[in-house]
């Protein structure tokens, strides 16, 4: 398959990586020092399973790959609307683009058939807070999009290299909600790339199940500058990530999704992970924008579209986007 990675950080650059060892013909989108090392030494996957450096076409413009098969969305939420526009050359009819990002998805209410996923008008519904105007919307036909869902921890941990815990789980599905050919062939390309791919026909409920988690860990973690471990460790902290999951499990059943689920499972899970640090607490000490809108900002939306209180949700949206605000404003003002 002819496959651009746009974002070839710790999510997409581990995907790319997978990818072109399985004999793809990759290409990644990276930019500054990263780039660099990547043209001059490839891509370094460092593992529980080895080390493996891949040697992927690499440029800083996406406008300078062809036509593809694959387009992965490796980039963060908020970063993503200035670049669709910037796909429409790799697009060719067949083309898939995979969103591989945390929280609930520009695309949420596309072919969605919630009660909550229509206008008066009976356009789709869009969340405000990810596509204001709708530009994103309108910036990429959905019938290219298949959902995606990412387990698995990794990290940009030097210019050219990517540290992974070796969990390379992907969730996918169509927006439609229904089974496809396609969706089942990528599952093929990526299970043979040595990743855990699962199809589902109900790709809302992974968004969910992940955001239930994201949502909470992730802003304590970048709030306390805590390690996953640590969280778990931490009983009056446990007691905050439990009642933020609450909220959301209540938010999903609302609005017609199973998040699949409790909290006690979901802790579970993030224990499992070990002393990783999730993704809000790594953009944070590398003084990036935070994730804050997908994780936080449109479950806030939806729960007032659907008339559910979500009051520690709240309060961490407007810590999350305060300690953003103040930690930006500091490296413009250095």
């Amino acid at each position: 398959m002819q496959i651009v990675v746009v974002g070839a950080g710790a999510v997409g650059g581990s995907m790319a990586v997978k990818l072109a060892q399985a004999g793809h013909a990759v290409g990644v989108v990276a930019r500054g020092a990263h780039l660099q090392t990547i043209v001059r030494e490839g891509l370094t996957l460092h593992d529980p399973f080895g080390r493996t450096t891949a040697y992927p076409r690499a440029s800083d413009r996406p406008d300078d790959f062809g036509p593809q098969d694959l387009v992965v969305l490796g980039v963060k939420a908020h970063q993503i609307a200035p670049l669709l526009p910037r796909l429409q050359g790799m697009l060719q009819p067949h083309t898939i683009v995979l969103p591989a990002i945390n929280g609930i998805p520009w695309w949420y209410f596309q072919n969605d058939s919630s009660a909550f996923a229509r206008e008066p008008d009976g356009s789709w519904a869009r969340i405000a807070c990810l596509d204001p105007d709708g530009r994103m919307a309108r910036g990429l036909d959905a019938t290219h999009l298949v959902g995606c869902v990412v387990h698995g921890s990794a990290e940009v941990t030097a210019p050219g290299h990517i540290t992974a815990n070796g969990q390379y789980r992907y969730i996918i599905g169509e927006i439609t909600h229904r089974a496809s050919a396609r969706v089942s062939a990528l599952a093929d390309v990526l299970r043979n790339a040595g990743c855990d791919p699962q199809t589902t026909d109900r790709i809302r409920d992974a968004v969910w199940m992940k955001l239930v988690g994201n949502a909470a860990f992730n802003p304590v973690a970048a709030l306390t500058r805590a390690r996953m471990d640590q969280i778990c460790a931490n009983a009056g902290l446990l007691d905050v990530v439990r009642g933020v999951m609450n909220e959301l499990i209540a938010l999903a059943h609302a609005v017609g999704c199973d998040p699949q689920v409790d909290p006690d499972r979901r802790i579970a899970i993030a224990r499992g992970i070990g002393s990783v640090k999730p993704s809000t607490l790594q953009d944070l000490e590398r003084g990036r924008a935070l994730e804050i809108q997908a994780l936080l900002g449109a479950p806030v939306e939806l729960a007032r579209r659907a008339g559910i209180a979500v009051p520690l949700t709240e309060v961490l949206l407007t810590l999350l986007g305060e300690l953003d605000r103040r930690t930006n404003q500091s490296a413009v003002d250095a």
